[in-house]
C-alpha cells in the first residue's frame, strides 16, 4: 500500500537481504532493511504478546475464543511503511513464505506446500463473497473483486515482537500503484473486554505498526451484525502516509469492529489506503463488518 517498489529490504529470516515488493502470488513479500522500532501501545501486565491475542479468534457460535495455530511468515512493506504478515500456520522456520522474493517481476522459485482451497459459502451481502475462517467458526463478506486467502492462511502486520494479525484474510487492489496493495482485512482478538477500548486500541496499534504513523481516531459508534448476534463498537483511525510513491495513497484508515467474547473481544480489522480511487470508505467498512456471522461447514 503506497510503498516504493524495489528498495532493499530484509526478510523475516535474520540477515537475509532481498530486493523488491510483492511477488506474483499472494504472500510472497519482503520487508524493510531498517528494523521497525517498537510501535503501538504498551503490552498489558504479564508481557502480553499481541500475536498470541491474534491466535485467540472468536467463535460466534459459542460466544467465545479458541486458540488456533498462527505461524509467523514473511513481512511486506505496504502504505510506504506498512509491514504485512502472511502465514500458513507453520512454524516460522518452515513458514511458506519465510524467504522468497527477489523482485516484484521475478516469481518465487520455492516449492509451496499444499494449502486448503478457498471455501465457498453463501454471502449475506448482495454482490459480495464470503470469507471463511473455519478455525474460529466465523465468516464475513467482502466485495466480489477482493482476493480471499485460503482458510489455513493468516495475515496481518508487523515484525516480531510488534505484530498484529489473524485469520480470515482478504485483500484488494494489489499493484494499484507499484508493488502495493490498497486494502487488507482479517479477524483478530484483544484481551480488552470493553469493545470501545478494544476497537480504538487495535486501530491505533495497527496504524502504528502498519504505517509507522501517529494516528487520529474518530468518534467510535455502536454497530450490530446483520444477523443480530454481534453487538459492538465501530471505530476509524486515520493518518497520513509518509512520502508516498507516485500514484500511491497519501492517507490511510484503519477500520475496526470489536464485539464481546468470553476472553476479551473479537476485533475485525480493515487496513485501507485512502485518497485514491476505489478506497474503502466508512460505509463500505461497516457493510463488511456487519456481515460477521457463525460458520458451520
Amino acid at each position: 500500500m503506497g510503498r516504493v517498489a524495489c528498495r532493499e529490504r530484509t526478510s523475516v529470516e535474520e540477515g537475509t537481504t532481498v530486493h523488491g515488493g510483492f511477488d506474483r502470488d499472494m504472500g510472497d513479500t519482503a520487508t524493510r532493511t531498517t528494523p521497525i522500532p517498537p510501535q503501538g501501545l504498551s503490552a498489558p501486565p504479564g508481557h502480553h504478546d499481541d500475536m498470541a491475542v491474534a491466535r485467540e479468534l472468536y467463535r460466534p457460535s459459542s460466544g467465545g475464543h479458541r486458540w488456533i495455530g498462527l505461524g509467523m511468515a514473511v513481512l511486506a512493506v505496504l502504505g510506504g511503511t506498512a509491514v504485512a504478515v502472511l502465514a500458513d500456520g507453520s512454524d516460522a522456520a518452515e513458514a511458506d513464505d519465510a524467504t522468497g522474493m527477489v523482485s516484484a517481476l521475478t516469481p518465487s522459485t520455492r516449492t509451496r506446500t499444499t494449502e486448503q482451497p478457498v471455501i465457498s459459502a453463501p454471502a449475506v451481502v448482495p454482490g459480495y463473497r464470503a470469507v471463511v475462517a473455519p478455525d474460529s467458526d466465523a465468516a464475513y463478506d467482502v466485495p466480489a473483486d477482493w482476493t480471499i486467502a485460503p482458510p489455513d492462511r493468516s495475515g496481518g502486520f508487523g515484525k516480531p515482537p510488534n505484530t498484529i494479525g489473524g485469520k480470515g484474510y482478504a485483500s484488494e487492489g494489489k499493484d494499484y500503484c507499484p508493488g502495493s496493495t490498497r486494502t487488507v482485512a482479517f479477524l483478530t482478538g484483544s484481551p480488552t473486554t470493553d469493545t470501545t477500548a478494544a476497537a480504538l486500541e487495535v486501530g491505533a496499534r495497527a496504524a502504528r505498526i502498519a504505517y509507522l504513523a501517529d494516528p487520529t481516531p474518530t468518534a467510535p459508534e455502536p454497530l450490530h451484525s446483520l444477523d443480530g448476534t454481534q453487538h459492538g463498537t465501530f471505530a476509524e483511525t486515520r493518518g497520513l502516509i509518509r512520502d508516498p510513491a507516485p500514484g500511491c495513497a497519501p492517507t490511510f484508515s484503519i477500520y475496526t469492529f470489536a464485539t464481546p467474547a468470553d476472553t476479551g473481544s473479537l476485533v475485525m480489522v480493515i487496513a485501507a489506503d485512502t485518497g485514491v480511487p476505489k478506497a474503502v470508505d466508512p460505509d463500505t467498512a461497516k457493510r463488511i463488518f456487519t456481515s460477521i456471522r457463525p460458520y458451520k461447514p
